[in-house]
């Protein structure tokens, strides 16, 4: 994360790590430790938090965590997970929400492809 300023500017800076929500539904259940959920998060990014229901084992349909991602690279939808006994699996990965990233520019929230050219009607 990059450390906040005054002089902050959205227009000219390029953001390419963010933090986002991610869920690991149907979890194993030997994989809810911190050492293992902060291991199978830094898979995708850098394990930044868990959801309060995932530190508590309050709700175990899934897990959540919070992970700063480099946005211009993809996001996987499963990731290769290691148990205790050496056994691998792939784990099924959800994001709540996935930043819309130009391909063109590699910047977030929008796309060169579908800006209309000044002129042009």
């Amino acid at each position: 994360m990059k450390q906040w300023s005054p002089w902050f500017d959205f227009g000219s800076e390029f953001l390419t790590e963010i933090p986002l929500w991610v869920r690991f539904p149907k979890l194993h259940m030997n994989c809810w430790s911190g050492n293992s959920l902060s291991r199978i998060a830094s898979t995708i990014g850098i394990p930044m938090f868990a959801g309060e229901c995932t530190a508590k084992q309050s709700r175990i349909s899934f897990a959540r965590i919070l992970i700063e991602v480099n946005v211009t690279k993809p996001l996987p939808s499963k990731v290769p997970v290691m148990d205790e006994s050496g056994a691998v699996f792939e784990q099924a990965v959800e994001y709540d929400w996935r930043p819309k990233l130009c391909e063109k520019c590699l910047k977030t929230g929008h796309d060169c492809a579908k800006i209309p050219k000044e002129g042009i009607k």
